[in-house]
């Protein structure tokens, strides 16, 4: 999310930079405008506005809004290089001075798209320019002398060339770097972030001082699993555990390996019907997966969200404490932290509440999802078992 607040930052400051030297370029030019700048800028900055304004209302994306101000700029900038041939000085040897910006719409094109789409728009823009040069020399509708523009026309056609390549090939290299990057935050096994990836977004969440709520969970038994079926069988339990948490996260939410058969999802502030609501169908969908021999799987839910000011160490150490409750009651339940009071804004991790006092089952609390009865009868299917003399095989 700090990400996105960033690049909106970044595009506003745009917009106004961009309306500001319009208004420049046409007061600079008062009272002699050009006919081209009299209608384009005022049209380009009420096109930036425009954008800006469906931006902050989030009915355009970020990557819409960057990429319809390229376009515009990069339409205004070949308009004008057309224009130029006809208003130059007679008898001048350059280009105009809007020829200088075609360097800034190479270098941005690679912001606005990813770097295979900008090295084809960047070169679909030169070819452009070099159609409109070889028109206008050729034809001879320009006022100076071809031969006079024609080494200004090289120049910067070539260093419109050198600068693509260079975009391009710095795109490449960018584009293995966050492959890379990707790579260092990614748990391989599951494709969710791994654990340096959650610590991360918990710092950046304190920083913030952004409310959040995390649940931690732990599969059931799961080294049963891997004792009696293998550890490829064990892998499969975990990627499937993985797309499951995923799928069921709400917007802006992380899910992340936290470690062996651990799980953490990173959720917005939720109350605790909703936790409640959401955790019970990712528990049901778990309790029905099927992977070889084993079927079914069961966790251990943790649930703490964060109060005004409480470092996330605490709020994990209490989510934790309610996760290890619900293992110590007889597994396969939900528990959810209670608030932790008064609690500082201090680096260090304060001392956690007693487990006795810090949870309380969701499984017990009013709901629209069936977690109590659903909970009770995992646990009567259990005794039944034993009581048989059988061992589920599985994780419950």
């Amino acid at each position: 999310m700090s990400w996105e607040r960033s690049q909106r930052r970044m595009f506003l400051l745009a917009v106004a930079l961009m309306i500001m030297a319009s208004g420049a370029a046409l007061l600079i030019q008062s009272p002699d405008i050009d006919p081209l700048d009299a209608w384009a800028l005022p049209l380009m900055a009420g096109l930036l506005l425009a954008l800006q304004g469906l931006l902050a209302s989030r009915r355009i994306g970020l990557t819409a809004a960057f990429q319809s101000a390229y376009l515009s700029g990069a339409g205004y900038l070949l308009l004008a290089l057309n224009h130029q041939f006809s208003v130059m000085p007679a008898g001048t040897g350059t280009l105009m001075e809007s020829t200088y910006w075609f360097a800034v719409l190479y270098a941005t094109a690679f912001l606005a798209y990813p770097a295979r789409q900008a090295t084809l728009v960047t070169t679909s823009i030169l070819t452009l320019a070099a159609l409109i040069c070889g028109w206008h020399l050729l034809a001879g509708t320009a006022p100076a002398p071809p031969a006079r523009l024609m080494g200004s026309v090289i120049q910067f056609l070539l260093t419109g060339a050198v600068l693509v390549v260079m975009h391009g090939t710095m795109g490449v290299q960018y584009r293995r770097l966050m492959a890379t990057r990707l790579a260092a935050y990614t748990d391989v096994l599951t494709g969710l972030a791994n654990r340096r990836a959650a610590e991360e977004r918990l710092a950046t969440l304190a920083h913030e001082q952004t409310p959040f709520t995390l649940v931690l969970f732990d599969l059931d038994h799961f080294k049963r699993v891997n004792d009696v079926h293998g550890h490829a069988t064990g892998d499969k339990v975990l990627r499937g555990v993985g797309g499951s948490a995923r799928r069921h996260l709400p917007a802006g939410g992380l899910a992340a390996r936290w470690g062996g058969e651990e799980f953490l999802l990173i959720l917005p502030p939720l109350s605790d019907q909703d936790v409640q609501v959401m955790l019970e169908t990712l528990r049901q969908e778990l309790r029905h997966q099927s992977h070889g021999a084993v079927s079914g799987v069961t966790a251990c839910f943790g649930v703490a969200t964060a109060e005004s000011g409480e470092h996330p160490d605490h709020v994990l150490a209490r989510a934790d404490a309610a996760m290890y409750s619900a293992k110590a009651q007889g597994r396969n339940d939900i528990r959810l932290a209670a608030r932790a009071a008064g609690q500082g804004a201090g680096t260090g991790l304060p001392a956690a509440p007693s487990t006795a006092a810090l949870v309380t089952s969701l499984a017990a609390t009013p709901a629209p999802a069936t977690a109590a009865t659903y909970a009770a009868a995992s646990h009567g299917e259990d005794e039944a078992a034993r009581e048989h003399g059988l061992e589920r095989i599985g994780l419950g």
